[in-house]
């Protein structure tokens, strides 16, 4: 995680520095600050310029101070629990350490619990679900790098587990529980179980979508790779709506998107650079040998192999960008190629 870390007194820096060397040491990227006018290196910009710039840059802010300092310096910037950065309080003896924004999603709880663990500070954890011992779907999910789809189902199906309702969970295709215990009320379902059973599930972990999600929290692995073949020039926003398209007609979430792929003739080619640029996933290519290589039956093009010397690119990088198996073959959109493949997936439980 990106944190940053900011303290107000001499007694709150020496702390703060003492926090930024236990966070550091756990693998996090610090940037630590001090805001006052006895400090000759202070923050220039007042605090709420501060706040703004690294709420919107951090994973999250680490206060060395009063509660009310943190609230007030963050709360214009507040946009989702999905989207916040975590927030944390420690006062200036170290005594507690509170997260007060995005426990859960940001992080906040386990940060707390981190430093709590080399500080003498008491972690002060308030979300429900952790004070009464209870599996939380928004932690679940974030540690298992699956998109929610809805808040409001996921606050839901933590009010139902606080009551005592069992929930059930059903893994989508390709899916596999890993590791872990499944905990109390949580029963899980396979996709090979779905068609033979009447109830939907209250939980879905999938990347196809299914009739019955109507009423489900859908929670989305990332898992998909969409192999991608266009002409020099092709338009960003063409690409966009090939991929969409073709995500949408298989009936696949497109959050479910993790890369695109392609042959590395197309590495500087800017509309689709631009589409994964946009679309936040990363671009990866393979030389017309490798793309060779791949295992299976292709869709071929004989035009194609004259120009990149292979038969078919959306398919065979889908293929082995992915590392999983082809699920759509070659769809054609206005002379762009799209293929997806899907890697195996699992999740796991602590």
């Amino acid at each position: 995680m990106k944190i940053a870390v900011i303290s107000f007194t001499r007694t709150g820096r020496e702390l703060a520095e003492k926090v930024a060397c236990i966070l550091k040491k756990e693998g996090h990227t610090v940037h630590a600050a001090v805001k006052g006018a006895e400090f000759p290196d202070s923050v220039r910009c007042s605090l709420s310029e501060w706040a703004e710039v690294h709420f919107r840059q951090q994973d999250a802010l680490v206060f060395v101070g009063a509660a009310g300092i943190a609230v007030r310096a963050v709360a214009p910037y507040i946009r989702s629990k999905t989207k916040d950065a975590a927030v944390l309080v420690l006062d200036e003896k170290g005594n507690y350490c509170i997260p007060v924004l995005s426990g859960h999603i940001g992080g906040g709880n386990e940060l707390a619990l981190i430093i709590g663990k080399w500080l003498p500070a008491v972690p002060v954890i308030t979300t429900a679900t952790d004070i009464q011992g209870k599996w939380a779907v928004d932690v679940f999910a974030v540690k298992n790098n699956l998109v929610i789809r809805d808040m409001e189902k996921a606050k839901q199906i933590s009010a139902g587990l606080l009551s005592g309702k069992n929930v059930l969970l059903s893994v989508g295709m390709d899916g596999i529980v890993e590791s872990g215990t499944c905990p109390d009320l949580l029963k899980i379902r396979y996709a090979e179980e779905e068609e033979s059973s009447v109830r939907p599930p209250d939980i879905y972990v999938g990347y196809d979508r299914k009739d019955f999600l109507e009423k489900s929290l859908c929670l989305i692995p990332r898992v998909v790779t969409a192999g991608i073949g266009c002409k020099r020039g092709t338009d960003e926003n063409a690409i966009r709506f090939a991929v969409e398209s073709t995500l949408k007609k298989a009936g696949i979430f497109r959050e479910s998107l993790e890369k695109a792929a392609s042959i590395d003739l197309k590495a500087d080619e800017k509309g689709l650079t631009a589409f994964c640029k946009s679309s936040g996933i990363p671009f990866v290519t393979c030389h017309a040998d490798e793309l060779l290589k791949a295992e299976g039956e292709f869709s071929g093009s004989e035009f194609v192999k004259q120009v990149t010397g292979v038969d078919n690119v959306c398919e065979r990088s889908a293929l082995l960008a992915s590392g999983g198996r082809l699920v759509v073959k070659k769809q054609v959109h206005d002379g762009i190629t799209v293929a997806i493949a899907v890697r195996k997936w699992g999740i796991r439980f602590e």
